[in-house]
């Protein structure tokens, strides 16, 4: 071989002469990196500074109360991230505990406390792993601020591994939003675009979802979900609740609340669902019976409750879409509406104090008698003796909610509801006439969305609301 062929030419020369200058050149970028990034990682990354990181916290938050007993024990549910349930004991929550509050009927509570150390115990275990994530990210761990959290990772930039954090603020009871950058004890404006963008957006939703999917199932009933969070310094408080049907008694039999007042709920099997129909019985001995009427300003049940401050406010008769009544309706000796004919029925209250329910083919309406106050409606479906009064082929329509007057034995006054909605005017009849009340005679009057009960009894309350504005009630004073 001759020699010219083992000398490198000048364009060779030139080429690793520029390859050595590249590599010292990143070198010394690297080095620069190494001990500048404070400087020159956010002008490399286009970050803009906000701030120092001390005093840009939030004050600490209050601290979350349950008023319960401490547990030994919970399994934390975190679907679908997880296959297995994690089964936390009090050695997993470092300083925190478990608390649960079982007493009130068909809520469950209980406060989760984690400090900080355990936390990440439970990141690293069961969320992310120890080392690298991807090619980006390694080893994360989270730092617990006042009113958020940092999650720090290191960051590969290509020169080098760096640590930076994303400060997370709290911005409902359950949720967090993305706030600043952390480098250092500096505070950056997030990017708009870019792979640490990206990071932020992922970091926030993994938060966000782990928060909303977080069950808790312990010693008390019910699966609970997360409905409060706190972040303070030293540890993270969730609040999580249940709710669960707590079985009722078929019939809770007669309460007495207040002389002349009773109180009953039944349950009425219809088919494959229960109507809880709640039952009042009144002395009109004991007690004052009014109708309110005012067509011009109908109002819900509560709203009328709220105004006349009375013993008991249930709804009356039908009416038109103006709210005029469209039957005979009296009210402190004024009439409005027409009489109706002998198939429908009626409520009265004499001048003298006299309360009735009537079947007008039997006791028809006489405008000489004098009523103070009087409601007409229809049907009756039971009539005077206790006989039904709604027979079965009759149209009696779909399953609604119903309103009931009625009248016993002893003349005493119930006032039957239905709030549920799966009676048919027929149901309610078989069940008023066959039932043990002793009832005499049962009105229907107005029900659907015009159906609502307010009880303001120093022995028990009762909230049933219309749902749509109503001209007419019927009010019970003591």
């Amino acid at each position: 071989m001759r020699w010219s062929e083992n000398v490198p030419s000048r364009r060779n020369i030139k080429l690793v002469l520029s390859s050595t200058l590249a590599c010292l050149t990143c070198a010394g970028l690297a080095l620069l990196a190494v001990n500048a990034a404070p400087r020159l990682l956010p002008a490399l990354l286009g970050l803009t500074r906000v701030g120092p990181l001390e005093g840009a916290l939030p004050p600490d938050p209050a601290p979350l109360t349950c008023t319960g007993s401490p547990l030994d024990h919970a399994e934390l549910l975190l679907p679908p991230h997880l296959p297995d349930p994690l089964n936390l004991t009090l050695a997993d929550l470092g300083n925190g505990e478990i608390t649960g509050d079982g007493t009130t009927p068909g809520a469950s509570t209980y406060l989760l406390a984690l400090d900080e150390p355990a936390l990440n115990d439970l990141l690293r275990r069961h969320f992310l792993p120890e080392g690298d994530i991807s090619d980006r990210y390694r080893d994360p761990w989270i730092d617990l601020q006042p009113g958020g959290l940092i999650i720090y990772a290191e960051v590969n930039l290509g020169l080098r591994w760096q640590r930076m954090g994303l400060l997370l603020l709290q911005e409902t009871e359950t949720s967090l939003s993305p706030s600043r950058l952390v480098l250092g004890d500096e505070l950056y404006a997030l990017p708009d675009e870019g792979f640490l963008a990206r990071a932020a957006s992922r970091a926030t939703a993994t938060s966000e979802q782990t928060l909303a999917a977080l069950t808790l199932v312990g010693p008390l009933p019910g699966e609970a979900r997360v409905s409060q969070t706190r972040f303070h310094a030293d540890r993270l408080e969730i609040l999580a609740q249940a709710t669960y049907a707590v079985p009722l008694p078929p019939d809770t039999g007669w309460r007495s609340l207040e002389p002349g007042v009773e109180l009953r709920e039944m349950d009425v099997a219809t088919g494959s669902v229960s109507e809880r129909v709640v039952i009042l019985r009144l002395d009109p001995g004991k007690l004052r019976f009014r109708v309110r009427y005012e067509p011009a300003s109908p109002r819900s049940v509560s709203a009328w409750a709220d105004e006349l401050q009375a013993l008991l406010v249930v709804n009356a008769g039908y009416f038109d879409p103006e709210g005029e009544a469209t039957a005979l309706l009296i009210s402190g000796e004024r009439a409005a509406g027409v009489p109706l004919g002998d198939f429908a029925g009626m409520f009265a209250v004499t001048t003298n104090g006299q309360v009735s329910v009537r079947w007008l083919r039997e006791w028809p309406y006489d405008p000489e008698e004098g009523l103070a106050e009087a409601v007409q409606s229809f049907p009756v479906l039971v009539k005077p003796g206790g006989v039904m009064g709604f027979p079965a082929d009759a149209d009696d329509g779909s399953p609604s909610r119903r309103t009931v007057l009625a009248q016993d034995n002893d003349g005493r006054i119930l006032v039957v509801v239905a709030p549920r909605g799966y009676l048919s005017l027929h149901d309610l009849a078989v069940f008023l006439a066959g039932s043990d009340l002793g009832i005499d005679i049962a009105l229907n009057l107005d029900g659907g969305s015009s159906t609502g009960l307010w009880l303001n009894s120093d022995g028990a309350g009762v909230e049933i609301d219309s749902m749509t504005p109503i001209p007419a009630v019927i009010v019970v004073e003591k």
